[in-house]
């Protein structure tokens, strides 16, 4: 296996802090027991507030249509190995069984109801699972998970194996709505933006260490605060979050690697990291998209910014075979009182010349990013709390206790399309202010 540690930012040679998020308990009043008989109360609905400086507009509604596979290969000699696609004839000496599974087995695959350009519609979900050509269609309400607060839900999908001797593929799959839009912000409003005088505990779990960021670096630190002349503090967080980005992801002098990780057929199969054997991250001058972007967001969260990773999945041109080839895509976000969540993107920074730039002006890639409105936004982690990944770091993942899984000879295929269902009903509209709301 590649990344056994998920090290996404390698600041350093030493080993990265990982810090457990706080849960914070709320005192309730008092309340005198309804009369017996009385419905309960219908809890209200919150609207999302509304942004002064984001506005949507342009909004298009998509049908997505998300297949994740686990399944196996073949392989003549170990030196050289033959990879069995999905659908492919079996050929002689073919190994069935690249993974067993013992009892029941949950998948889960991550989504976000919202984010500032995009609003998911799971009203309509269609979810089923295949084990070794055997489908099943389930039932939504028992696949769809919401998280009590904020835009985090989850798929999950429980697997019976009937085959005791092992599995070739699991394959599960779902469909729903988006509607993706066009994102614009006013920079000069957002620059106003002032510092809060305390942070919302809430925004905490985007502003501490987790696996793969750790903004207590001490190099993470000096380059984030040393980007504003004075320090961060002497400008707005506006100004201060772009400085900092602008300066750590201009640091990296290289990019080790893209996006994505492709299997034989050319389909997306996980997250793309620097190459084994390389010395990277932000001392060594190099790194992976991700890794840069990873890094980023724990500069923001050095000098004070909450800021997080959006792991997304970017429309992508076809494979040989006529498939859909899809790749993901790593959005930085960071929050500002009354403004909201305000998306950039390091490697396109990267490519409008920001090691050149002069002064402390607009660029391309922060804040008004394009290309969002193609862009599915799935999760802020690379698999969900509580579950494992299989053979590669890719969203999603499972609870499969007692599992084995042959990772020489077992396969992820991730395959995302989208067709178009029109526009959408309202042309133009301010992006909602932080995750609260329906």
């Amino acid at each position: 296996m590649r990344h056994a540690p998920l090290l996404l930012a390698a600041l350093t040679s030493s080993a990265i802090t990982l810090a457990a998020t706080a849960a914070y308990a709320q005192g309730t009043p008092a309340q005198t027991p309804p009369a017996p008989g009385t419905p309960p109360p219908t809890p209200p609905v919150t609207a999302p507030q509304a942004s002064i400086a984001m506005m949507r507009s342009d909004p298009k509604v998509r049908q997505m249509q998300l297949e994740i596979s686990l399944y196996g290969t073949y392989q003549t000699t170990p030196q050289q190995p033959t990879q069995l696609q999905p659908g492919q004839p079996q050929p002689t000496g073919y190994q069935n069984t690249p993974f067993r599974l013992r009892g029941t087995t949950k998948v889960a695959v991550p989504v976000l109801m919202r984010t500032s350009w995009c609003d998911t519609d799971f009203s309509t979900l269609d979810a089923r699972v295949m084990v070794d050509g055997f489908q099943s269609k389930l039932d939504p309400a028992t696949v769809f998970t919401r998280n009590a607060s904020g835009p985090e839900a989850l798929l999950v999908y429980g697997i019976n194996p009937q085959n005791s001797a092992g599995q070739n593929e699991i394959r599960v799959s779902a469909s729903w709505q988006v509607q993706r839009w066009e994102l614009s912000v006013d920079e000069n409003i957002a620059a106003r933006s002032t510092w809060p005088r305390k942070v919302d505990p809430k925004f905490n779990r985007y502003l501490g260490p987790e696996p793969g960021m750790d903004p207590t670096n001490p190099l993470v630190l000096r380059i984030a605060d040393g980007a504003t002349n004075g320090g961060a503090r002497s400008a707005s967080p506006f100004v201060a979050a772009r400085n900092a980005v602008a300066a750590i992801a201009s640091s990296f002098k290289s990019v080790t690697g893209g996006t994505s990780d492709f299997g034989p057929d050319g389909a997306l199969r996980g997250i793309g990291f620097s190459p084994d054997g390389i010395s990277w991250g932000l001392d060594a001058g190099r790194g992976s998209p991700v890794e840069i972007c990873a890094t980023c967001v724990s500069g923001l969260r050095a000098i004070g910014i909450p800021a997080r990773l959006v792991y997304c999945i970017d429309e992508g041109d076809e494979t040989p075979q006529g498939n859909a080839k899809s790749k993901f895509r790593f959005i930085g976000e960071f929050f500002l009182n009354d403004i909201g969540w305000i998306p950039f993107d390091p490697m396109q920074m990267r490519m409008k010349g920001i090691a050149t730039r002069r002064g402390n002006g607009p660029i391309t890639g922060f804040a008004n990013v394009d290309g969002l409105e193609t862009c599915t936004p799935f999760a802020f982690r690379t698999v969900p709390d509580g579950y494992d990944r299989a053979d590669r770091f890719a969203l999603w993942g499972w609870n499969a206790r007692g599992a084995s899984i042959n990772e020489y000879s077992a396969m992820s295929r991730i395959v995302l399309s989208d067709s178009s269902r029109g526009n959408g009903k309202v042309p133009s509209m301010p992006a909602p202010v932080g995750d609260d709301g329906p």
